[in-house]
Formats: structure tokens, sequence, C-alpha cells
């Protein structure tokens, strides 16, 4: 399989940006074009005019602030000569994920894992869980610091 077009989802946290890095690297290994996505999900407006005018008015100023820290992202990526674009998507995280590389012909989706279990993981569920079970094409996670650190122990009991 020709990987030619490389989705890095982000939110900007040093988490997801340790997946960028991972599939920044790859893209440029395999030549590949590199997609950064960000996803800004609006929240669920409140019931009268105002509540619904003044959230309209954050989430315009959320994908605002997005576009620009993506735009420096891209250009730092694109300094080094590879290949990179960026696309701001509104909508839930992991079906944005999925549909965007569908739409834009993605042949790889490489984003972190935030390595939650138990409570928080049932509670707050897992993007990344989502988009693999749902992606059309191959997805590769890269893990947290926190799953790194104990994949690296060695086991002690013998």
């Amino acid at each position: 399989m020709k990987f030619r077009r490389i989705l890095a989802p982000t939110d900007f946290s040093a988490l997801s940006e340790r997946g960028v890095a991972e599939a920044a690297s790859l893209a440029s290994s395999l030549g590949a074009e590199l997609v950064l996505l960000h996803v800004v999900e609006p929240a669920v407006l409140a019931g009268d005019l105002y509540g619904a005018a003044a959230m309209a008015s954050v989430l315009q100023e959320v994908q605002q602030s997005s576009r620009q820290v993506l735009a420096q992202a891209v250009d730092k990526i694109k300094k080094r000569g590879q290949r990179c674009r960026g696309v701001i998507a509104n909508g839930g995280a992991a079906t944005t994920i999925v549909d965007t590389a569908a739409q834009l012909g993605i042949d790889l989706i490489v984003l972190a894992t935030h390595g939650r279990s138990g409570f928080s993981h049932l509670l707050l569920g897992s993007v990344a869980e989502r988009v693999v079970r749902s992606a059309a094409c191959p997805v590769l996670t890269v893990p947290s610091n926190k799953a790194r650190r104990a994949r690296k122990r060695p086991n002690r009991k013998r």
C-alpha cells in the first residue's frame, strides 16, 4: 500500500503534537503529503436567542484562533521542506476525523491516544478508539507518555 496522503488530527495539546510529529516524520520518509486537521466541537447552544447568538460568536472566535495556530503549525512543517496543509472542520471529533479522511482521500490517519483507562475511559470514551473502529483507511495510534513508560518498565516478577 502506498501512503500518498497522511492525516494528523490535532487539538494543539502536547500529546496531539506527538502524534503530529510522528505523522510528519512518516510523511517525510514516504514522500507523502501531510494534512493537519483541527476539529472544533461546537457546544450545545442555549435555548434562547441571546444564548445562541453568544455561542455563535464564541464559536467564530475559536475558529479564528484555531486557524491562526494551525497555520503556524503548517508553516513550521513546510519550513522543513515537507508538503503540508491545514484543515479546520466543525463537529464531533471522531466522526469529523473519519468523514474528513474519506472526503480528502486520506491513505493513513496518525493520531495520539490519551491513554485513559478505567472509569475515565468509560466516561469520556476514546476518540482514537472510535476512529480506529470506523475509518475506511488504516489508523496508526501514537501512545501517550504514560503508556510508553509502562511498556518500557521491566517486568520484575519472575
